[in-house]
């Protein structure tokens, strides 16, 4: 179907009505000019015959064919006729002018009056007889071979030829005069056609790129309102309303900006303590290690690992908690000097960076900050506890080149002195041969390779609650993998980087993705549908092995891949984009799922949301382990749920402590959460039996 603009839509409107009056009138005036042409010939035909019959009587019954053939030649000289012939009563020719096309039979046809008897294309012909006269006044013919005759008897016919062609030029006139009246309709109708969608089309023709302008982001675009009427009121209401969506939008950016901001000093600093987090300690990290190298001052590495914090957490709940990390970074802080770098790795471990220190001075700053921490004591309501410290310190040296290397040494180092128990202080050993050799495998981290395949790892589930009303039946989990000879829980990013560096990391991944399919597999005559959370580690993005791995037990186990869904740290997802969005695409290929972990505890939180299309997102625990906190954590929590629901991804907290912060979750929009307010803790299949087959619901 063709597609016309308004202004085109406006002049056929308008034109083809004229237009077809135009040719109507044209038309009719035409052919009624065109019947009396033809009444006219016909009527100058039959008046030629009805004048020459008469006076062709005479020369007829005397003989006089020179008058006869006068008459002729008289008669065919009027415009217009093409031939003239006299004939006798038996059709013979007496007196013929021009060119006859009439036939034999017609001439000898008879003849009451004048009359039309024949119609060409090209010609008329008409026909009148000649009657002998019965006029008295004449004298008699007193003439040789003349004989009277009865009164009514036909003694000859004349004949007459008229050209058709005025008509013809007559009917082009007519046609001609009918197209310039129809030509001149049609230019005066366009004119007021182009002065009518001038005054509606232009005004239209503006809010239509006015409005495109809007859509391609140019907000400051308005229209002038010089119209009157109804399209004076539609420009003024499109002012309006464009002036409302830029406000609208600029409360937006700033929105946008802030929480930005704030994710910007999230991906560098730690939130609860405000001292500078992992990511940004390790740059720093690398900034001493590259200066010193390059002939700049050595430098010393402290891992602080926080005593007791457990028995703070189990006494008074994770509020407490938080507080003690805060004084105790505080107490850390107040003993260090401006270049000195203080920051927490995670959980209850810090890090200081001992700016121009010899590893003697390191061991008496070591020693020093044990004593003052043994000598504080943390007050949270009617309780007090007595807190320690142990010190890993590790001295950096020429041989370690990255920052990675040096925090492994320090998180060896920290692990031997949590050993060594309250106050112990511990340096990672000198880094040549004879030493290396000489050191004892007493770090955990080393036998993780044997861990597994001895059955020593643990897995446990996190049963994720439903915080929604009219929520699907849908159970959720969160699977991890624990050391069992460990008496004290590891976090699981410690125990995945860790499987990392000893090159097993794939082997666990697969070990937890094999326990969930087993347990999506188990789960398919349950009343309930089960999904199950997997964190796995950068391992699974540098091969196919997981993918062929995946597909092999969904296949073999007959289970589809809806329920199970790869959990990504936000940071792994950050430093490997680009591999995770092809990961991403072959995981749901296979019917599987992507979440994202720790989400807004860096600044590409929103990118990675737009890119990936997640189906969770795992809030960082930062943000909501405190609530209600401070304003700007507020808000970047509410900015984050706006997006995430925007995009219609739910949003789930971890680690939740008691039920107060679960309704505060609640009321903020979170979707899930999990934690000691929720559950424990514990091993899968037992939390299977008793949650997912059984249909028992974890009361709210």
């Amino acid at each position: 179907m063709i597609s016309l603009s308004l202004r085109q839509k406006l002049l056929v409107l308008t034109l083809l009505p004229s237009a077809l009056l135009t040719i109507l009138l044209v038309s009719y005036f035409s052919l009624t000019g065109l019947d009396v042409l033809e009444e006219q010939i016909q009527s100058k035909g039959v008046s030629i015959v009805r004048y020459l019959a008469p006076i062709s009587e005479y020369a007829i019954i005397t003989g006089q064919r020179d008058s006869m053939q006068g008459l002729a030649r008289a008669a065919g000289a009027e415009p217009g006729v093409k031939g003239v012939l006299i004939v006798d009563a038996r059709g013979r020719t007496l007196a013929a002018s021009g060119r006859i096309s009439l036939t034999a039979d017609l001439l000898q046809q008879p003849i009451a009056g004048p009359v039309l008897v024949a119609d060409h294309p090209q010609w008329l012909a008409f026909a009148a007889p000649v009657v002998r006269s019965t006029d008295d006044s004449m004298p008699p013919l007193d003439l040789p071979g003349f004989v009277a005759a009865d009164a009514r008897e036909v003694i000859g016919k004349v004949f007459i030829e008229l050209d058709k062609k005025p008509i013809s030029e007559r009917r082009q006139i007519l046609l001609v005069h009918g197209l310039l009246a129809l030509l001149l309709v049609l230019f005066v109708m366009s004119l007021l056609s182009t002065l009518l969608a001038r005054q509606i089309v232009h005004p239209l023709q503006r809010l239509v790129r006015a409005v495109r302008a809007i859509s391609s982001g140019q907000w400051t675009t308005r229209v002038q309102a010089d119209s009157g009427g109804e399209l004076g009121v539609l420009e003024a209401g499109f002012n309006e309303m464009a002036e409302h969506a830029a406000e609208a939008r600029r409360a937006l950016q700033t929105r946008i900006e802030e929480a930005t901001a704030q994710l910007v000093f999230q991906a560098r600093h730690d939130p609860l303590t405000g001292l500078v987090n992992r990511r940004e300690f390790e740059e720093c990290l690398q900034r001493a290690l590259t200066a010193m190298l390059t002939g700049g001052d050595q430098f010393c590495l402290l891992q602080i690992n926080i005593g007791r914090l457990k028995s703070v957490n189990e006494s008074c709940g994770y509020r407490a908690g938080d507080e003690l990390l805060r004084q105790i970074a505080q107490l850390l802080a107040r003993q260090l000097r401006p270049q000195d770098c203080l920051g927490r790795l995670g959980g209850d471990e810090f890090g200081i960076i001992l700016a121009a220190a010899t590893a003697p001075r390191a061991r008496q700053v070591a020693h020093e900050l044990c004593k003052l921490v043994a000598a504080y004591r943390f007050i949270w309501q009617d309780k007090i506890f007595a807190v320690s410290i142990r010190v890993g310190l590790t001295p950096a040296v020429a041989s370690v080149r990255n920052a990675q290397d040096m925090l492994i040494r320090s998180d060896a180092a920290c692990l031997e002195a949590r050993q060594l128990g309250d106050g112990g202080v511990r340096e990672s050993p000198s880094e040549t041969q004879e030493e290396e050799n000489r050191r004892p495998p007493l770090l955990w981290s080393e036998h993780l390779g044997q861990a597994l395949a001895a059955g020593q790892l643990r897995i446990e589930a996190a049963p994720i609650h439903d915080l929604r009303r009219n929520a699907p039946a849908v159970k959720l989990c969160l699977l991890s993998l624990r050391l069992q000879s460990m008496q004290d829980s590891l976090p699981y990013q410690m125990l995945i980087d860790a499987a990392e560096r000893q090159g097993v990391a794939q082997a666990y991944d697969h070990h937890l993705l094999a326990a969930a399919i087993d347990l999506l597999a188990r789960s398919q005559n349950s009343p309930a549908r089960l999904c199950c959370l997997v964190p796995v580690s950068a391992k699974v993005l540098e091969t196919a092995d997981t993918l062929e791995f995946v597909r092999s037990r969904l296949v073999a186990q007959g289970v589809r891949g809806q329920g199970l869904c790869f959990l990504f740290d936000e940071a792994l997802a950050s430093a490997h984009t680009s591999r995770l969005m092809a990961f991403a695409q072959q995981v749901r290929a296979l019917g599987c799922q992507i979440a994202l972990g720790r989400f807004g505890a860096g600044s590409t939180s929103f990118a990675l949301l737009h890119t990936l299309v997640p189906s969770y997102i795992q809030i960082s625990p930062s943000l909501t382990r405190s609530l209600p906190g401070t304003n700007s954590l507020t808000a970047l929590l509410r900015a984050i749920l706006d997006i995430t629901a925007e995009h219609g991804v739910p949003a789930i907290a971890g680690d939740v402590a008691d039920v107060p912060t679960l309704e505060t979750l609640a009321e903020q929009g979170i979707a899930y959460a999990y934690g000691p307010a929720i559950a424990p803790r514990e091993p899968h299949l037992a939390w299977f039996e008793g949650v997912v087959m059984r249909g028992q619901v974890v009361p709210d």
